[in-house]
């Protein structure tokens, strides 16, 4: 599909399909480019305040931050892309507010510190900032939460320091004053403090019979990761297994890394403590390089192809991937027996989680020379977004959908999640994953998934009532719930919130053409 062709098929999506008919009515017959940003506002202008709440909320339950990484940090990409400043500037004022909800404390609640039970509270060398929740006598952290929230704190500081210094608005400049203290301040908590709150003792991980040691900062986690010295093969098979959290943090501290590199005075470290933390992201991104292996493909013209898959078979013992091995329509027994007997082998991360992938490995890609590391390639990245779109992809251009894992495996997953009766997503579930998951962006490494991203929007777009019957029974429906498959989505309807979250994810996404170029810059 050529240029032209492109931005017809955004305009008709955006405008002319009833999904979007609040814009269809006060639309005016301007450039495609400019529809494209003002259907993208008008999403924001919807969502900003429910953001802004969540934000406020999270001074009680800081799952409230996210959440908010989730839906914005695509939206942030696009705005760096195509040099939306007024987004970045807003943007950067939502994130802002976060700061307001942050404890200063030199009291931490442990998990396994050792020599003490389970979960216990030791006091810290000084106080630090941090989310926590309302837990008695001391709140907790909740590192997955808080690393998440600050990789876009860190991204949005790595946008900001490409911009010319005259065009950064006042709003842009409070923000790096402010977030890069507070992401050294976490990331060498984090990292270097001894006792440190990372562990797997949780996971019951043992070697040669005795329990993982406990009390690790994250250099030493991630390097007995690498040496693979958290769990013998007695042991569950995730005891090893680098997760989003160890992702978000090394994606982290590569984003600040290279804000120094490019503007020292922005960053308050010593030459030594950059070297520090410069080993600390090389031990990542060789623990990183060295969980990927590799499978063969074929394209859409059957040429073969070479794809990528991250930790394959890692989580095949965990309770989440109990049925990836079961692919039956009808929700799955649960006794023991059944549980062995549809157990998958080599399976990959699921859809939803693997959008990881697509922040996390372009902040790596993108910094790479400016930090000298060895990895990822471009080419490397290809082979992801090959195995992405090759292994995932039903290849029905008509009703598209998406296995749940991906080396392709589409079995069922989290069954019974956290003690929920019925709960658990079936076949082709993930498919949803593809509009929020940031894939889109991965059209700069593949032209095929720019094709798979418009087939998307062809579908939506349809009027067809065999495709709407798709779409309702894959996409606005998307999981199980009490043994049914509720609706939680309704893309006629852009005044439900969680269709406008969708939008707000999956829009953005689709800023790229060839070379990676933004398609719609201003």
């Amino acid at each position: 599909m050529n240029k032209k062709s492109f931005f017809y098929t955004i305009f008709c999506f955006l405008f002319l399909h009833p999904v979007f008919p609040a814009i269809a009515q006060i639309a005016h017959p301007v450039a495609e480019k400019q529809q494209y940003h003002e259907q993208i506002n008008y999403l924001w202008t919807q969502r900003k305040t429910q953001y802004e709440e969540m934000i406020k909320k999270s001074v009680d339950d800081p799952y409230n931050l996210y959440n908010v990484q989730t839906e914005t940090n695509n939206l942030l990409k696009y705005a760096g892309y195509c040099k939306r400043y007024d987004l970045i500037d807003e943007l950067s004022r939502l994130y802002l507010q976060s700061l307001d909800t942050l404890t200063e404390t030199d009291q931490y609640r442990f998990a396994y510190y050792p020599g003490s039970p389970r979960l216990s509270v030791h006091p810290l060398d000084k106080k630090y900032r941090m989310w926590i929740d309302k837990q008695k006598p001391q709140g907790q952290e909740t590192i997955l939460v808080s690393s998440q929230f600050l990789y876009v704190l860190s991204e949005m500081v790595s946008i900001i320091v490409e911009i010319k210094k005259e065009n950064r608005t006042p709003i842009m400049r409070e923000a790096l004053n402010k977030f890069v203290p507070l992401l050294l301040e976490h990331y060498n908590r984090w990292i270097f403090n001894t006792p440190g709150p990372f562990q797997v003792r949780g996971w019951g991980c043992k070697l040669g019979g005795k329990y993982a040691k406990t009390g690790m900062n994250h250099m030493e986690f991630i390097e007995k990761k690498l040496n693979r010295e958290l769990g013998d093969s007695k042991s569950p098979s995730y005891c090893n297994a680098v997760t989003d959290t160890d992702m978000w943090i090394i994606a982290g501290v590569t984003n600040v890394l290279a804000v120094y590199k490019k503007e020292r005075a922005l960053v308050p470290i010593t030459p030594e403590e950059y070297k520090k933390l410069l080993a600390y992201v090389k031990t990542g991104v060789k623990l990183l390089e060295s969980r990927f292996s590799y499978t063969e493909l074929r394209d859409f013209n059957g040429n073969p192809v070479v794809g990528a898959i991250f930790d394959r078979g890692v989580w095949d013992g965990h309770p989440d991937y109990a049925y990836a091995g079961y692919t039956g329509n009808e929700y799955p027994k649960t006794t023991s027996a059944d549980k062995d007997r549809f157990r998958g082998k080599g399976v990959g991360w699921d859809l939803s989680h693997a959008r990881r992938f697509v922040h996390m490995f372009e902040t790596l890609i993108t910094s790479k020379d400016i930090l000298n590391l060895d990895f990822p390639t471009k080419t490397h990245m290809e082979k992801m977004a090959n195995q992405f779109v090759y292994a995932t992809f039903n290849r029905d251009f008509k009703k598209p959908l998406f296995t749940n894992f991906m080396d392709g495996t589409n079995g069922w997953y989290r069954v019974g999640y956290s003690g929920r009766t019925g709960f658990g997503y079936g076949p082709w579930d993930m498919s949803l994953s593809i509009l929020t998951g940031g894939y889109c962006f991965w059209s700069k490494y593949n032209q095929d998934i720019k094709k798979l991203c418009i087939l998307l929007i062809d579908m939506l777009n349809s009027n067809d009532p065999e495709i709407h019957k798709h779409i309702a029974d894959h996409y606005e429906t998307n999981y199980w719930n009490n043994f049914k498959r509720p609706k939680t989505i309704d893309f006629k309807n852009l005044k439900n919130p969680r269709t406008q979250s969708i939008f707000i994810q999956f829009l953005p996404s689709m800023c790229f053409i060839n070379d990676g170029e933004c398609l719609f810059n201003n």
